[in-house]
Formats: structure tokens, C-alpha cells, sequence
């Protein structure tokens, strides 16, 4: 069933979400906390995926799934933060001057401000997918829960903030292969593009959600890297 695969994907990131509380207190960065705060919810999200079909439609899971919304929104933009610092932590002289972090902050901080208005002014609809049922903003032909949906209803609220944060991953994973040798954040983020291009008409969404916790680790990773290595690469640099 689709809704248990939800589920075991919750458990992975609750999993992810206590390797990084350890590998934070072992390696404290102000990187690796950034990048850790969109862990916080991330198991959520599956959870109420995953029991949504059990709930069943009601206020219960429209609260739940609101939840569920605003922690994309208010938390992804820290992770785009994150990179920034990495690039400062690593001793980039590009990303010395405060400008620079501060673009980074106030690119976070439009995405969050932005995806809340558009969630705000929207309406949450049924979305039904194989054994999954979720409220979402908008009715496509493969959401539609009955035949009286009424498809095309609502509004998406395109997922530019995860688009960004991975063209910055993409782009900043080249630069530390370039600078420093460092190849895995550019091979892992590049290589989850294929998990999250897989259509959700298809699937339901859930290769998406499984690149999530993929990504998500690579970022750590890359954090701890940085933090273990940056005074050996000062000379590089």
C-alpha cells in the first residue's frame, strides 16, 4: 500500500533527524544547525500522508495537513541559508562580505513570506491518490477523490523554493569539487533530480518524498565536511 510506504519514509526522517542532533552536538556549526531545521517536520509530513486514508476526510486532517504546509514553507528557506553559511564557514572570500549571507537570508526569507501568502489565500481540497488521502490546494484529474471533483479547482503553489534550493545545491556541490576536491554534494543532489523529476501522476508523489531524506543527509554531510576540514583548506584557498 501506498499509505505504508508514507510511513516507512517518516521513519527514515525521524531516523535522519537524530543522526543530525548527534552529528551537531559532535561537530556544532551554525551550517549544520541551519540545514538541520527543515528535519524538524519533515517525518510529520509522511505521517500525515500516511495515516491520511485511517483519519479520513474532516477539520482533523485539514488541521493536520495545515501543519503539514506551513512547515514546508516556514522551514525549507533555512536550508538555503545553510549554503550560504557553508560558503563563509569554508573561507570563500566571495562569501565573506555580510551582503552575501544577507542575500542568502532575505532570498529564505521571500520564499517563506511569498508561499505563505499564496497558502493563505487558497482553498484546501480532498486529494485522493491509490490508498492516500491528503488536502492540497489544488484538484488535478489524478487527485480527484470522486466523480463529483471538480478538476482544475484551486491553485498550485509551485514549489520554486525547492527548485532553487537544489539549482544552489547543484551549483554550490561544483564549486566545492572545483575548490576543495569535495564531489558528493553535487553527485548526490544531481542524482536525486531523477527521483523528484519521476511524475506525481504516476506515483503519488512518494519518490519525491524518498529523495527528500537523500538530499537532506547530503547537506549534513556537507556541513560536517566543511566544519572538520576548513582549516586545511585555507592554503587552497
Amino acid at each position: 500500500m501506498l499509505s505504508a510506504a508514507f510511513l516507512v519514509v517518516a521513519v527514515i526522517d525521524f531516523i535522519l533527524l537524530i543522526w543530525a542532533i548527534r552529528l551537531y552536538k559532535r561537530y556544532p556549526s551554525l551550517a549544520l544547525l541551519l540545514a538541520t531545521v527543515p528535519l524538524i517536520l519533515l517525518w510529520y509530513d509522511n505521517v500525515v500522508i500516511g495515516l491520511g486514508g485511517t483519519i479520513g476526510e474532516g477539520d482533523l486532517l485539514k488541521g493536520l495537513n495545515t501543519v503539514r504546509f506551513l512547515g514546508h514553507y516556514t522551514l525549507l528557506p533555512f536550508a538555503i541559508v545553510s549554503i550560504g553559511v557553508m560558503a563563509k564557514q569554508a573561507g570563500f572570500r566571495w562569501a565573506q562580505p555580510p551582503v552575501v549571507l544577507a542575500a542568502f537570508i532575505a532570498l529564505g526569507v521571500y520564499f517563506a513570506v511569498s508561499d505563505l501568502w499564496l497558502f493563505f489565500n487558497s482553498t484546501f481540497y480532498p486529494s485522493c491518490f491509490a490508498d492516500v488521502l491528503r488536502y492540497t490546494t489544488h484538484i488535478s484529474e489524478a487527485t480527484a477523490c470522486g466523480p463529483d471533483a471538480v478538476i482544475g479547482s484551486g491553485k498550485q503553489i509551485p514549489p520554486i523554493p525547492a527548485f532553487t534550493l537544489a539549482a544552489l545545491k547543484i551549483t554550490f556541490g561544483i564549486y566545492l569539487w572545483w575548490k576543495v576536491g569535495y564531489k558528493w554534494l553535487f553527485v548526490i543532489a544531481t542524482g536525486a533530480l531523477v527521483l523528484f523529476s519521476i511524475p506525481y501522476s504516476s506515483t503519488g508523489g512518494i519518490f519525491s518524498n524518498i529523495g527528500e531524506p537523500i538530499v537532506s543527509a547530503i547537506l549534513l554531510l556537507t556541513a560536517v565536511h566543511i566544519t572538520r576540514n576548513r582549516d586545511s583548506w585555507q592554503d587552497q584557498l
